[in-house]
């Protein structure tokens, strides 16, 4: 794939560690690590000392002013005419819809669609990130950034925030693309930012080998606090209730205080996505690991059910809900999406990771060895919805009662054409109904109430990032470059306005 700027530059900034060398080398490291885990379970012991202060660790590096070029690695440009291949379709059922092809065929994150506006990056790998008109995809603006690979975009009270993968915190005016301010964090940045009270949550990669999470201001990048964390965050920080949460590729899930920074606590569970909080409790999915005896050997059994956690970050349920074996948690090799992969980390010069990604947690807790795979990983997240979790684990859909875990209903959903990693995104919901993208290249709309499916609409490229829902129409981007847009045929579907539903990822 071409470059705008050479990758060298990337290495030089984070020299890669031995473990990466070879994925065979990754193998034998992987063993002993796996069995760690499998030692490894809950404990309320904080994974840092808990002073009950702030700690702040560290400047993060400086706020760049609006529109200087951040990195010099890429020069920052706004076009204000850019130029998209458009077209329109309808499909059997008579619902219209369209579909905008981007500049490159790299995988997209959720759209964001906010006043008519849709805002989505053209992938990872690329340099673009877009506004369209949400009716007809028209293209609005589109600025250039300095580095590579913006992730899901989130808006709040004017503003567009994203980060790019290779390095940058970007902050925009969602109306015109202006750049308001810009901040380069670290290499590589493989979660989305959140965005609560005027204030902009985000992970990276930190100058002593670790990792932070940070929260600045919305409308300057001015710092109010830091804090250490083991790792890169799964997919974005949760805000909720004036608290910041996150879990980290290894597993643990962290609170802080939203104003102060304050942290809450730090627990170890083995948790495999993003949390979501409801009523002060978080609900999250969970790993477990057991091993079972066939054909006279050992064999270590993955499962992956629903954990929810008190306020002060304990286990609440013993036994995990809608339990279910999850060989999707172990890496892969083979499928085409492994391949696939592969190939996009070369192509941003990842032929061996920086050391700084920290894939060995994923690759442990996830079963993700890739930059690409981390930047795309959302999970079986849980989405509550009046007193119901919702969510996507491997082939089934399930809806479980909060406060009990009872299992609702189950619904196994078919696909064609399985090209490897998880079958569907998570769910979003909207009206009484659940959205969900699928591999096969299909958006699947089921009934919330018993999981029936609806309808489904196969678009024909594959679908790995929660759809958006905004004035009827659903919003979805595929991993081939293409942003579609949908009638629902129910004006009522309207509110999932990006991934997780809203700024704060909480809906």
């Amino acid at each position: 794939m071409t470059r705008n700027t050479p990758r060298n530059t990337r290495t030089t900034r984070n020299a890669p560690s031995a473990f990466y060398g070879t994925r065979r080398k990754f193998l034998i490291v992987l063993l002993p690590l796996v069995l760690i885990a499998l030692v490894g379970s809950e404990t309320d012991d904080p994974l840092t000392p808990e002073s009950g202060e702030m700690q702040i660790i560290e400047p993060v590096p400086q706020v760049a002013t609006p529109g200087a070029d951040l990195t010099g690695r890429g020069a920052e440009t706004l076009d204000q005419n850019p130029k998209l291949d458009v077209s329109v379709f309808k499909t059997k059922d008579g619902r219209k819809g369209w579909k905008a092809k981007l500049e490159r065929s790299l995988p997209l994150p959720t759209p964001a669609v906010v006043d008519g506006r849709v805002y989505v990056g053209g992938g990872f790998g690329s340099y673009e990130f877009y506004a369209l008109d949400a009716s007809s995809g028209k293209s609005l603006w589109l600025f250039h950034c300095g580095d590579d690979g913006p992730t899901a975009a989130v808006v709040s009270k004017g503003y567009v925030a994203f980060n790019t993968e290779s390095c940058i915190l970007y902050v925009l005016d969602a109306k015109t693309g202006k750049k308001i301010w810009g901040r380069w964090l670290g290499d590589p940045l493989m979660s989305q930012p959140a965005i609560a009270e005027e204030r902009v949550v985000m992970a990276y990669p930190d100058q002593r080998g670790g990792h932070s999470l940070t929260c600045m201001g919305l409308r300057d990048g001015s710092q109010y606090w830091t804090q250490p964390i083991p790792g890169e965050v799964i997919t974005a920080p949760v805000i909720a209730e004036g608290k910041v949460y996150a879990t980290t590729l290894e597993g643990s899930v962290h609170c802080f205080d939203l104003s102060t920074g304050k942290k809450i606590f730090s627990k170890e569970h083995q948790a495999t996505s993003a949390p979501w909080v409801w009523r002060g409790e978080i609900y999250v999915s969970l790993r477990e690991d057991s091993e079972r005896v066939v054909g006279g050997e050992s064999k270590t059994v993955r499962t992956e059910g629903q954990g929810r956690l008190t306020k002060a970050g304990l286990r609440d349920n013993k036994t995990l809900w809608a339990k279910q074996e999850a060989e999707y948690l172990n890496v892969e090799s083979g499928s085409r999406y492994a391949s696939e992969q592969a190939a996009l980390d070369a192509s941003v010069g990842f032929t061996s990771a920086p050391s700084a990604a920290k894939l060995e947690q994923s690759a442990v807790n996830l079963g993700i060895f890739s930059v690409s795979g981390v930047w795309a990983y959302q999970g079986s997240r849980p989405t509550l919805i009046h007193g119901v979790s919702y969510s996507s684990m491997g082939d089934t859909l399930k809806a479980l009662e909060a406060e009990s875990g009872k299992v609702i209903w189950t619904s196994y959903i078919q696909i064609k054409d399985y090209p490897g990693g998880r079958p569907f995104s998570p769910p979003s919901y909207a009206a009484g109904k659940l959205y969900i993208g699928a591999v096969s290249g299909e958006i699947i709309c089921l009934d919330a109430k018993d999981g029936s499916e609806l309808w489904r609409y196969a678009c024909g490229e594959p679908i790995r990032f929660q759809p958006a829902i905004a004035e009827g129409r659903i919003y979805w981007g595929t991993d081939y470059g293409s942003l579609f847009c949908l009638d629902a045929k129910d004006r009522n579907a309207h509110g999932w306005l990006m991934w997780g539903g809203n700024a704060q990822h909480n809906f």
